[in-house]
């Protein structure tokens, strides 16, 4: 490869993270639920935001819907190629089976195959809920931009945390218990 094509391939790559530093500068990342009505575009919910509900099917075919729940809820997105996924969702098997009352555990796959997901699920040996986001809405509808992507809900389905990147049980379960006890 000549000197002259290197030049244009470092220019063109440069040229392409400064349009990105531009977009990046001038929208930002998500940072609410609510839709601008100008572009039409919804914002990720961010702490203190209601949670938006949504239905998708189980890693065994069930439908599940978010709604409130009794306690605490932990929505993880994640995928079988991310290496870092694996890890934290060992971990959220750790709390789970440290914590069995609380907190319900949701794990969202985003863009896999059935088969892909329930072997993944058998291979890690997971009993809490995984839910198939195979056009990636789910992922949408919060904004998801990296995996994995945790949002830790109240009981009444309020955003209190939310962790870009792995997240220890440990810090979840710290989290967790600061919330305040739903008494029904």
């Amino acid at each position: 490869m000549s000197v002259i094509s290197k030049l244009i391939q470092v220019a063109v790559a440069l040229l392409c993270l400064g349009a990105a530093a531009v977009v990046l500068r001038d929208n930002g990342l998500p940072t609410s639920t609510s839709s601008s009505r100008e572009s039409g575009q919804s914002r990720a919910p961010t702490i203190g935001a209601a949670a938006p509900s949504f239905t998708l099917r189980t890693h065994r075919l069930e439908n599940f819907i978010l709604r409130p729940a009794g306690g605490a809820t932990v929505l993880n997105f994640w995928a079988t190629w991310c290496q870092p996924c694996r890890a934290e969702m060992k971990e959220l098997q750790s709390l789970f089976e440290s914590k069995p009352e609380s907190p319900r555990i949701i794990a969202v796959n985003l863009g896999e195959t059935f088969t892909t997901v329930r072997k993944w699920v058998g291979d890690l040996g997971l009993t809490y809920t995984v839910l198939l986001d195979p056009q990636l809405t789910v992922a949408s509808l919060y904004g998801v931009r990296g995996l994995p992507t945790t949002f830790l809900l109240d009981s009444q389905m309020m955003v209190k945390g939310i962790y870009f990147g792995p997240v220890s049980a440990a810090e979840l379960l710290r989290s967790i218990d600061s919330l305040p006890i739903d008494r029904g």
